[in-house]
């Protein structure tokens, strides 16, 4: 079993639109879940892109979180206590 929240979702589903000057627009559509055997992922999409193409991120909390515990502590000093 995996150490993540099984409610939440493994990956966050996109469709991209190509815009002027090379930008990209995303466009939530839905969520991946991985399976509890982690042996597969359920899609659960809420609209459908019209070009064919799907992105899965990760979604972007749990990347924000992830930095906040991976960054280095502060030992506490003297002055500190």
């Amino acid at each position: 079993m995996s150490d993540k929240d099984p409610k939440l979702p493994s990956f966050d589903a996109f469709t991209v639109t190509e815009g002027k000057d090379d930008k990209s627009y995303f466009t939530k559509i839905g969520a991946s879940f991985e399976h509890k055997d982690q042996q597969g992922h359920t899609i659960d999409l809420k609209a459908l892109p019209i070009d064919n193409r799907i992105v899965l991120r990760t979604p972007r909390e749990r990347l924000e979180e992830n930095r906040k515990d991976d960054k280095p502590r502060r030992q506490r000093s003297d002055r500190d206590r």
